[in-house]
């Protein structure tokens, strides 16, 4: 009778090859992981196809066992994965990346190592993914980034009153010098015909009117929960519509808002409104680190090189301590007082600004300032749904 050791027979090991028993372990393994996989052969036909992948995406392994991936997956509305596997099959080098599946209810966002599968000469046989689901951490990225943004509209709302009122003082007396004309002609004390100065008190009015209801509208529109569609936009206008409910946080610091905005720089292709939140936030911070009696800050946008757009937030503030230099974009720092700051105004900003395919740097003049500058790609590629 044969030894038996750790309950397998010698001649059982024998008659199995070890290359089968890899791959045997290595199903297994896949069907019992919570993490992603797939596997495809060099000419990208699927090998495996993981349960956890099945329950993602509502596609079971069996449908598309020994199809070619991409086909698979093109009937599904996407190919990403299929495309990069096959890149990886191609060049024979592992590949990091995030990309689009069919989701039970609607696409869903992923995370994957492409590795090509080498045998015992080193020769690739095979291609695996394997990946995480980041629609969890996506919507909670979300979840932060508009929770940021009603910290910013918190703070923006303690000028608010001063924005309001300005048009509303205007409003109140037009409408009373209007109105006793109208109730003097009524009683036939003064002849019943406008003038030229009531024309212009009625414009003052419609002009008043319209400032509030243009400000509140805005300040609703930036309130609201983000869309995350890329779009084509002019990039100037964008940081204008931004700095238009920067004013009464401006106002609050005593500051003097200075433009320098290009007007024919090119279409650049963003998320609306996470470029408004980066010049928001920019500003808001910029206004609350100058001094009690005020200061300037000055908002420029400019071509940076032939493939990217800039934008630069600079104050005349007290700058950033060297202390704190390393910690800028560390979530829930602040040196602002209890009560100012979340601390997650700059993160949020980095994330926004990484998530475009952007840089986002500043430059510390202790004493004298500080000068924060973006740069964003012309070409940005689909910015992943609500990426911070």
């Amino acid at each position: 009778m044969a030894r038996r050791s750790g309950g397998s027979s010698v001649e059982g090991s024998r008659a199995t090859p070890a290359g089968i028993d890899m791959a045997n372990g290595l199903i297994r393994m896949m069907a019992e992981a919570d993490i992603l996989i797939a596997m495809t052969d060099l000419d990208g036909k699927l090998v495996a196809w993981n349960p956890a992948l099945a329950r993602l995406t509502g596609c079971e392994e069996s449908e598309g066992r020994g199809r070619k991936l991409a086909e698979w997956l093109t009937g599904h509305g996407v190919r990403d994965l299929a495309d990069i596997m096959l890149e990886v099959s191609d060049r024979g080098e592992a590949v990091r990346c995030e990309v689009r599946l069919p989701g039970t209810s609607g696409m869903a966002a992923a995370a994957f190592n492409v590795i090509p599968v080498r045998g015992q000469n080193e020769s690739a046989t095979a291609v695996m993914a394997v990946g995480h689901d980041l629609t969890a951490l996506r919507g909670l990225q979300s979840q932060v980034l508009h929770a940021e943004k009603l910290a910013t509209v918190g703070q923006i709302s303690a000028g608010v009153a001063h924005e309001i009122n300005n048009p509303l003082t205007s409003v109140q007396v037009c409408v009373e010098a209007v109105l006793r004309k109208a109730m003097l002609a009524l009683e036939g004390r003064v002849p019943n015909a406008f003038e030229p100065h009531d024309i212009e008190r009625l414009k003052k009015i419609q002009e008043g009117a319209e400032r509030i209801r243009k400000f509140t509208r805005d300040l609703t529109t930036y309130a609201r929960p983000s869309g995350s569609e890329v779009e084509p936009v002019d990039f100037s206008d964008v940081v204008e519509h931004a700095l238009s409910f920067c004013e009464p946080v401006l106002f609050a610091a005593k500051a003097m808002l200075v433009r320098e905005l290009c007007s024919d720089l090119p279409t650049i292709w963003v998320v609306r409104d996470h470029i408004m939140q980066v010049v928001t936030n920019l500003v808001s911070n910029a206004a609350q680190s100058l001094a009690d009696a005020g200061g300037t800050v000055t908002v420029r946008t400019y071509r940076a090189g032939e493939s990217a757009l800039g934008l630069s937030v600079s104050d005349n503030g007290e700058g950033i301590r060297e202390q704190d230099r390393a910690r800028v974009f560390e979530p829930f720092f602040t040196t602002k007082p209890a009560g100012r700051g979340t601390g997650l105004g700059l993160p949020v900003v980095k994330n926004i600004v990484l998530a475009h395919g952007g840089q986002i740097s500043f430059e510390p003049n202790p004493g004298d300032g500080t000068t924060f500058v973006v740069s964003l790609p012309l070409t940005t590629e689909t910015v992943g749904a609500g990426s911070p």
